[in-house]
């Protein structure tokens, strides 16, 4: 195990990171005890030669700790603004939500004394209209999160403070760059609304935007009764096939690494603005940024440090993140799709151990399904206390489809004379995806409740699966070096043979 984390410097560091963050969330003060051991590590790597990758990693892992720190001290700060009334410019960086008796929005400090500038709050307020990059002039009464059950959701999102709107009005100004997200936003909901029913129309903007604002009460249940939570928010699989298009298209232009590198960069930023820098984007499209830089600078890129150095980077810049649930099940599925499911196929491909063709599309993705399952499955237990007993059928039975309307949809975007028919293809495939959450979801042996001791149960397991997996693959390195020395053992007895047949 620690051999494998050794050849992958930037996933021990992410793992390595992720610790800190937890400690440093839970155990403040441990902290100052762990960056100068940190810290007496690297001089040690240093001294011994080691790797440069190496002693980038524990750099890198210092400065999460320090990061961790500082947002812990921003806390600190914020806690003291709690029962005070501010009044100041504020813009809006969330678009408002309907809550039924109230809106929610997020918005961003200009300028509002005691409160730093650029500091987020979670605001709520009863009538009035507000667009996603409008200033506005708020008189604010602050409340800490602290004593809040969801204190971590907001604090990944480095929300520490929550303020109700007892007035506002607004300004002439307005930010232009989060202005055209808004109406980029506005107009992909309004064309798919257009053209869809509209229950398949709040699936089909889950599935491009991430927006599940749309959803009944009933379907989202179902969808997480389902185990298919994840399909509705915009991730790496999402993002892969945006890119993928887009790859496409470009590549009938021309073609050129540097160019490759840039179409990358723009969609991913271009997603990851529309759809609001959720966690789970963030993650994805930190990853293909880098792996866009591997592609200019002619590195290989090696999947599992790729996902490495993408969660440290995260954790550097917002080390709360790490209480994501969002981020959580991101990380821990693609981890396990590449260093499980993925590898595990091929050999199973490789060796012909799988020799039916449609055995070889099916267990794949029966893989992907089953690990990803796995994987997360400590997660889903100690937040959600069930686990879904129908999540790998459906997984396996809508996956396809997922994908299918997805490029049809992006198609009819890209092609507007065809829009029509590639809309009704991908609205039919949609009303399939439905149905089978709708039936699976509300089946009612769908969930079982489980205990939250189950959850540590599951995470030995996992240890126990890397493991055997890690001392499969070394296991047939030696075997390797066992046969090629008995093959040059068996040469040196031929050679010495025929020189003593020669002699006589």
């Amino acid at each position: 195990m620690l051999d494998f984390l050794k050849k992958r410097p930037m996933l021990l560091c992410a793992v390595v990171g992720c610790g800190l963050s937890v400690l440093g969330t839970f155990a403040e003060k441990a902290l100052f005890w762990i960056c100068p051991l940190i810290l007496l590590l690297i001089v040690l790597a240093c001294f011994k030669r080691a790797k440069a990758e190496l002693v980038l990693a524990a750099v890198l892992a210092l400065a999460i700790a320090l990061s961790t720190l500082v947002s812990l001290k921003a806390i600190e700060k914020a806690n003291l603004l709690d029962d005070t009334t501010c009044t100041g410019e504020f813009v809006v960086v969330e678009k408002p939500t309907n809550k039924g008796d109230y809106y929610y929005t997020t918005v961003q400090a200009v300028d509002c004394a005691p409160i730093e500038k650029g500091t987020k709050l979670a605001v709520t307020y009863n009538s009035g209209e507000m667009q996603l990059g409008e200033y506005i002039n708020a008189t604010l009464s602050l409340s800490s999160m602290e004593n809040e059950d969801l204190k971590y959701s907001f604090y990944s999102d480095r929300i520490f403070l929550r303020g109700y709107l007892k007035s506002f009005r607004h300004t002439a100004e307005s930010d232009g760059v989060l202005t055209a997200v808004g109406s980029v936003r506005e107009w992909i909901k309004n064309t798919i609304f257009k053209f869809y029913g509209k229950p398949e129309a709040a699936t089909m903007l889950a599935l491009i935007t991430g927006d599940k604002s749309y959803f009944t009460d009933t379907f989202y249940s179902n969808v997480k009764s389902a185990g298919v939570a994840h399909v509705m928010v915009v991730s790496g699989m999402h993002l892969s096939i945006i890119i993928a298009l887009a790859l496409y298209f470009a590549n009938r232009l021309f073609y050129n690494p540097y160019f490759k590198a840039l179409v990358i960069c723009i969609v991913t930023i271009a997603v990851m603005a529309v759809c609001g820098f959720t966690m789970s984007i963030m993650r994805a499209g930190v990853t293909y940024l880098l792996m866009a830089l591997a592609l200019v600078l002619g590195r290989e890129n090696t999947p599992e440090n790729t996902l490495g150095a993408a969660v440290s980077i995260i954790l550097l810049c917002n080390p709360l993140a790490i209480r994501s649930v969002a981020f959580q099940l991101s990380v821990l599925s693609t981890f396990a799709i590449l260093v499980v499911a993925l590898p595990l196929s091929d050999y199973l491909i490789n060796h012909k151990i799988i020799k039916q063709n449609w055995l070889k599309t099916i267990v794949p993705m029966l893989l992907i399904s089953l690990s990803a399952l796995i994987f997360t499955s400590p997660v889903t237990i100690y937040v959600f206390g069930y686990v879904s007993n129908v999540s790998l059928i459906t997984n396996l039975l809508i996956s396809w489809a997922v994908s299918l309307a997805m490029y049809t949809c992006l198609l009819g975007f890209s092609i507007p004379f065809l829009r029509p028919v590639l809309f009704l293809f991908s609205d039919l495939l949609v009303r399939y995806i439905n149905l089978l959450i709708n039936f699976f979801g509300s089946l009612p042996f769908a969930t079982t409740r489980t205990p939250g001791w189950l959850a540590f149960v599951m995470v030995g397991v996992i240890i126990i699966i890397l493991g055997l997996l890690i001392a499969c693959k070394e296991r047939q390195k030696v075997l390797k070096l066992e046969e090629v020395r008995i093959k040059k053992f068996k040469e040196r007895g031929k050679l010495k043979w025929q020189s003593l047949t020669k002699r006589s």
